[in-house]
């Protein structure tokens, strides 16, 4: 989109996400807002064939150490504008940037603490289709377990991990289970690398 369209979406964007703490990225149009050990996501997604924009809500777990700024959980929205004139978009656009601002609203009441995090996580993995469980689901699960403080539970997410792509991440946080301040010193390690990766300020306190 051109220089406009993004004046026109920051606009809109930011009298809405300001009060939740979210800050642009740049000059994109993603909007992020730290909660220390995870993410708070807006994204106003341009398209590849028309001038148009789409909004996605999205949280990224820190805590895992993906090392990409992966989509851990995604909210579907129906919100879509295109653009006809500057007028319209700008119109079209106040409402997506309060819809953007209500489902975030409610994402941080939904993961208001690690608890509900991890409750949310373990369930999602049990529920799920076994290549989601053997993979990330189960990933984020056996850690989600540990930082509890279940640690047979970690172990069996962990030790049923399969993916190739996660199976090494998975077999760090195995060899910790039987020592549980140095499981959670890993995924504290991992919060911070994470941070630094995104240029993010280190925490004032241990996320864990």
């Amino acid at each position: 989109m051109t220089g406009s369209h993004s004046r026109i979406i920051a606009a809109a964007a930011k009298p809405e996400l300001d009060p939740f703490k979210f800050k642009q990225k740049g000059r994109s149009r993603l909007w992020i807002a730290d909660r220390g050990s995870w993410l708070n996501i807006v994204e106003f997604t341009p398209s590849r064939w028309s001038k148009s924009v789409s909004l996605m809500n999205a949280v990224h777990w820190l805590w895992i150490g993906a090392g990409f700024t992966s989509h851990n959980e995604n909210v579907s929205s129906k919100c879509h504008a295109d653009f006809e004139n500057e007028d319209q978009f700008r119109e079209a656009m106040v409402e997506i940037a309060k819809a953007a601002s209500a489902e975030a609203l409610k994402i941080d009441q939904r993961f208001s603490s690690f608890e509900a995090i991890a409750a949310h996580i373990v369930q999602r993995a049990r529920s799920s289709p076994e290549r989601m469980a053997r993979s990330w689901w189960g990933y984020e699960a056996g850690i989600a377990s540990g930082i509890v403080g279940r640690f047979e539970e970690a172990r069996k997410f962990l030790d049923g991990v399969t993916d190739d792509r996660v199976t090494g991440r998975a077999a760090r946080f195995l060899s910790l289970i039987a020592n549980p301040d140095a499981f959670r010193s890993k995924v504290n390690d991992l919060v911070a690398e994470e941070r630094a990766r995104l240029q993010m300020k280190p925490l004032d306190s241990l996320a864990f």
